[in-house]
């Protein structure tokens, strides 16, 4: 890749705050090394030693805590763009499993690259301090939902918020994820999931059926959910 090229990470970091061309090159320099991933692989084994993140890409990748009684609860979704093992940064070992949602794209870097990158530009440590205090409001509104949105809420909040995450146009979008998978996300039973899809579909909410979902009313969607996107946005004005 040509360093002066902004990467995917670079190309996210942007969209919040201003980047000197060697801030760039020091976060494209974190995609150097690409690697192919199939669907339903394994990124990051729970338990393992935590010295390598990931870059992702492309694709969709999700982290899953397992449980004692063979259930998971499914923690965070990543899209293109998003660094993979932050919020496990200062442990030792993982705590959760990392799994690709679909075909992926990512590039895996030692822990200690983001010291190096620090220490050569210590304004991009307020940038990464920025991502990971939005990851972890994400995390806070995951669980709201899970405590105290109905099912309908909760899940028409989880659509809203893949949405705008994509920052895409259109309302249209394929969702990669089975209810199985969506139902972990928002610890509910699969067929739970079916009847709240179907309970929105009824509602003139959304359409789309097999993981292609076309909202058909993004402000009905957001006011019946509680939806405010402020959790998912930067607030970089302290930053150097």
């Amino acid at each position: 890749m040509n360093p002066a090229e902004p990467g995917c990470i670079a190309h996210q970091f942007q969209r919040f705050v201003d980047l000197s061309d060697d801030e760039v090159e020091l976060l494209t320099s974190l995609e150097f090394a690409p690697k192919e991933y199939p669907e339903d692989a394994e990124l990051i084994a729970a338990g393992s030693t935590a010295e390598k993140l990931y870059t992702l890409k492309s694709g969709w990748a999700c982290a899953i805590r397992p449980l004692p009684d063979g259930q998971q609860q499914i923690l965070d979704i990543f899209l293109p763009g998003q660094i993979i093992g932050l919020r496990e940064l200062s442990f030792v070992k993982h705590q959760s499993e990392v799994r690709t949602l679909t075909d992926v794209v990512a590039c895996p870097f030692p822990r200690r690259k983001l010291t190096e990158i620090f220490d050569a530009a210590p304004r991009l440590t307020d940038v990464f301090f920025l991502v990971m205090a939005r990851e972890q409001s994400m995390l806070i509104e995951r669980i709201i939902n899970i405590g105290r949105r109905s099912a309908a809420e909760s899940l028409a909040h989880f659509l809203v918020e893949i949405h705008s995450r994509l920052a895409i146009r259109h309302l249209g979008f394929t969702l990669p994820m089975t209810q199985s998978t969506i139902a972990d996300t928002l610890s509910l039973s699969s067929v739970h999931i079916s009847r709240t899809f179907k309970q929105l579909r009824e509602m003139k909410l959304i359409d789309g059926h097999n993981g292609d979902i076309e909202i058909i009313d993004l402000e009905g969607l957001i006011a019946f959910s509680g939806f405010d996107r402020s959790y998912l946005e930067y607030h970089s004005e302290w930053a150097r």
